[in-house]
């Protein structure tokens, strides 16, 4: 199964992510927002940044995960091409994970596009009829 995939968007990135389970899910939506924003074998993975968000449902728990990520890759100039979820929780919906990159190097690292914000427009995180998971998320650029 694929991890991710772009979708057409006029003006802005979407991507599709899929996973066999919700952890799953999460990784792959995060490794299409790195995968956007550089070329991520230009980037080592020798700093971890903590990263925890809890949300009132699974698509607000989804924005706020790849926009905290965002977040910390504008303020800390960080380049992630990693991550690994420690818990994952629907009741109460929190998410708790580190985040494995470098600091922005712009004579090393290749970068493609910078992303405003994580939208909610077209939103979808659903679990499929076949019990795999599906997101679909629009990167403001």
């Amino acid at each position: 199964m694929k991890r991710y995939e772009y979708i057409e968007h006029t003006g802005d990135i979407g991507i599709r992510a899929y996973g066999s389970t919700l952890k799953e899910l999460f990784i792959n939506a995060a490794q299409g927002l790195f995968d956007a924003i550089a070329d991520l074998s230009t980037v080592g993975m020798t700093t971890q940044t903590e990263i925890e968000v809890s949300a009132e449902s699974l698509e607000e728990l989804m924005v706020a995960w790849l926009d905290e990520l965002n977040f910390q890759h504008e303020v800390e100039e960080i380049f992630f091409g990693q991550v690994k979820i420690r818990e994952i929780s629907t009741a109460p919906y929190r998410l708790v994970a580190a985040a494995y990159g470098e600091p922005v190097d712009f004579t090393k690292h290749v970068v493609y596009t910078e992303i405003k914000s994580i939208t909610y427009h077209q939103l979808i995180v659903e679990q499929t009829p076949d019990n795999r998971w599906l997101a679909q998320v629009i990167f403001d650029l």
